[in-house]
């Protein structure tokens, strides 16, 4: 009883620290070199969910978000 409790009780953090991570690349990406070419090129995805879409227009993006997206 008590080793479910502590599985419980670290599965409840690795869940909070995820949605900290995913909030976190979110307003990266926002604020990132890459918002101009996200709105131009991918319009469609809300921020942090465009990368997929970026990584397809390499040879369109700015090259600063080129650089960020190859992870340079």
């Amino acid at each position: 009883m008590k080793l479910v409790k502590v599985l419980g009780i670290a599965a409840v953090a690795a869940m909070v620290f995820a949605a900290g991570v995913e909030a976190n690349a979110k307003s990266t990406i926002a604020n990132s070199p890459c918002k101009e070419d996200r709105q131009r090129l991918c319009p469609q995805f809300p921020n942090g969910k465009a990368g997929p879409c970026l990584k397809k227009h390499l040879k369109e993006l700015s090259p600063a978000c080129r650089a960020k997206v190859l992870g340079n």
